[in-house]
């Protein structure tokens, strides 16, 4: 009996300190809104009756409305009651952008013509030393008394041979690839008598 009196009275006791600080200002809870993930289908945007879906995990870029170079570009991973949730490149969190600071959303293929060149030369001399190492290995398994080490040699200098030929292809698929992308971005623009952002 004793032993849950002390249990009975060392719980009121916790309690009311944990309503004293709150009450004080000691302790704050956050208030952050429950949201159900049933329906997390993307970013829905609205003008004049017509609705474009922004899928989840789609590349966006978000300006700001009082500063339209002040820009945040990541994946929409979804949306608070107030706010779009971005996750930049690179970063293990997300961002929370207030819906009413926005001034546009910008969606699409985002990169420059370099950048596509850039991959398709990375691609071509990746993939040709790949397949000279390949080879090299393959010749190193023979009976003929040069060696795996040799082999593999011998496929690397192959592979840098055929490099010549495959690197600036790589580079004009890269350039064409790149040209076709150009002006595949949109650029919604939020605001009274724009799109506007329907909160879910």
């Amino acid at each position: 009996m004793n032993k849950t009196r002390t249990l009975l009275i060392s719980g009121l006791a916790t309690m009311t300190l944990i309503i004293t600080l709150i009450e004080t200002g000691f302790l704050q809870l956050e208030s952050q809104p429950l949201i159900a993930q049933e329906e997390v289908s993307g970013l829905t945007l609205e003008k004049d009756g017509e609705q474009v879906l922004i899928p989840l995990d789609e590349w966006v870029v978000v300006s700001s409305a009082y500063d339209p170079s002040n820009t945040i570009g990541g994946l929409y991973m979804g949306m608070t009651v107030d706010a779009l949730r971005i996750q930049e490149k690179g970063e293990p969190f997300e961002r929370e952008i207030p819906i009413d600071e926005i001034g546009s959303v910008f969606t699409g293929k985002t990169g420059s013509t370099r950048d596509y060149v850039f991959q398709g030369m990375k691609v071509a001399g990746i993939g040709t030393m790949g397949f000279g190492m390949l080879m090299g290995a393959g010749l190193g398994l023979q009976d003929d008394g040069y060696g795996v080490g040799m082999s593999l040699l011998c496929g690397a200098f192959i592979g840098v041979f055929y490099s010549i030929f495959t690197v600036p292809a790589g580079a004009l698929i890269g350039f064409l690839r790149g040209q076709a992308a150009q002006g595949k971005v949109v650029e919604y623009v939020i605001g009274e008598d724009e799109w506007r952002i329907v909160k879910q």
